[in-house]
């Protein structure tokens, strides 16, 4: 089980409690963080400070002469306990101190080296396996779903949510450190169509016009739980059985008939299936989101419940489904947790559907002003300082929103990026080249891969950083849309 964390809260910007819980509260209108003490923040973050970076061909020798061979196992995993992992946690802490930061975010090791390095508030990232990865189009999708149902109503996903919250939320339930608890990367809420694929062209007009996961769902045998969620559903849309099969192109005579048809490909109303596949989709959202919260409400009643990380990316373009999805999702989770990129301009006005629709507030919890930034090359400074200046002032009108109350940064070091490390490991040219001719071959960050902090980056981003919290306090009531 893979065990992330989302927050650390470095000493010396967020006190470390000897009791009670962090919280998120409203105050003369501007929402915040508070700390067990009631001391109101928001959280400045990094994320992927993941021990991968730090054992490519750029800093290997680097990494020898700082740490010495005794900071990774074999597996390449950080070795808990030694005085070389320490030393790394807290040269982490010491940069991130130094930077006004106070939250080391997503998709970094809940190791205890870090933990050493500074205080420790953490969320737990409940790492449950899904079909899905992070912003896949509609015919992976299709593809991972056919794979694994993932049936929400059947008894497997209760266990599995009921294993992960002994194991992982019974073990810090009580530690007042616990910032909150995070699920999974970019839930497919909303689907993105890759019409110009030839995987999408080769789905039938049922893969082409349902959900993936429902469908997937109205494929399972009758006895199936997820199955039987679904005829109800049907029993609830429809006056007869053959009234629900004509919109599917089958001639139906009985509800049975019905249950037990798996093959799906034919749409004889394609308009009405996808109101049913919509409607559905909401009835497996609830569940999930539901029997996780139970789980994990079981063994902790007090810490934040952040959710997934909803790929605003892909979902601000498909605003209809996301205010569905937002109040299904609104009654089990603290706050509304999202990935987003690019300007303030083009953020503004989804931000403000996320909030108004939810009435939550909301955590940008992995962000970059632009993704893929540029390997460094012959105007390497005047880039990272044009950078630095657009990410300042992109950041201080994000924290202008009353409802917005953290930024996490998506990376910490400009390390190599592991596909790229992984084509160059296994020879393959073709694939390392595609890197190298887009000058991608280096992760967003703000140190080199000898952990030399970037000046002309960090300079102006500072100074922003410093200035976030003032900036919040003063939000008022504003909606952020003018």
């Amino acid at each position: 089980m893979k065990l992330t964390a989302l927050a650390v809260l470095l000493l010396g910007a967020l006190p470390v409690a000897q009791a009670g819980f962090v919280t998120v509260e409203k105050e003369a209108g501007v929402w915040w963080f508070k700390s067990p003490e009631g001391k109101p923040f928001v959280s400045l973050g990094i994320n992927h400070v993941e021990p991968v970076y730090w054992q490519t061909p750029l800093n290997a020798a680097f990494v020898a002469e700082t740490y010495g061979s005794e900071i990774f196992a074999a597996d390449g995993t950080l070795r808990e306990g030694t005085p070389a992992a320490t030393k790394w946690g807290q040269r982490v802490a010491k940069n991130l101190d130094a930077w006004g930061m106070n939250t080391l975010g997503f998709h970094n090791p809940l190791s205890k080296g870090l933990q050493s390095g500074g205080a420790g508030c953490y969320v737990i990232e409940l790492d449950l396996h899904v079909p899905w990865g992070w912003n896949m189009p509609r015919s992976q999708l299709a593809r991972a779903f056919k794979r694994d149902p993932l049936d929400v109503f059947g008894d497997e996903f209760a266990a599995a949510v009921e294993a992960n919250a002994l194991a992982v939320v019974k073990l810090y339930a009580n530690d007042p450190r616990v910032l909150g608890y995070a699920y999974t990367d970019g839930p497919p809420w909303t689907v993105d169509d890759d019409a110009g694929d030839a995987a999408f062209q080769k789905l039938s007009a049922a893969g082409k016009k349902l959900h993936p996961w429902v469908l997937a769902l109205m494929s399972l045998p009758a006895t199936a739980k997820g199955k039987q969620a679904w005829l109800a559903l049907m029993k609830e849309r429809y006056p007869a059985p053959d009234k629900a099969g004509a919109t599917y192109a089958l001639t139906i005579t009985g509800w049975d008939a019905l249950a037990a048809n798996t093959a799906w490909t034919k749409l004889g109303d394609a308009a009405r299936a996808v109101e049913d596949s919509q409607a559905f989709l909401l009835k497996i959202m609830q569940q999930w989101y539901a029997v996780r919260k139970a789980g994990l409400r079981k063994y902790d009643a007090n810490h934040l419940i952040l959710g997934d990380k909803l790929n605003m990316n892909r979902d601000s373009r498909h605003p209809a489904e996301l205010t569905q999805s937002l109040h299904v999702m609104k009654p089990h989770v603290d706050v509304i947790n999202i990935q987003y990129y690019g300007f303030f301009d083009k953020q503004r006005e989804a931000l403000a559907l996320l909030h108004r629709e939810s009435q939550l507030p909301i955590l940008n919890g992995d962000t970059t002003f632009t993704p893929y930034w540029k390997d460094p090359g012959a105007d390497t400074a005047d880039y990272y300082k044009q950078l630095g200046q657009d990410y300042a002032g992109e950041i201080t009108k994000l924290f202008a929103l009353p409802y917005f109350i953290g930024w996490h940064h998506c990376g910490y070091m400009r390390g190599l990026r592991p596909p790229y490390a992984a084509a160059l490991k296994r020879g393959d040219k073709p694939a390392a080249d595609v890197f190298v001719k887009g000058r991608h071959t280096l992760r967003e960050g703000f140190i080199s891969v000898t952990e030399e902090p970037i000046e002309p980056l960090l300079t102006p981003l500072i100074a922003a950083w410093k200035k976030c919290e003032t900036v919040h306090r003063a939000a008022g009531a504003a909606d952020g849309i003018k």
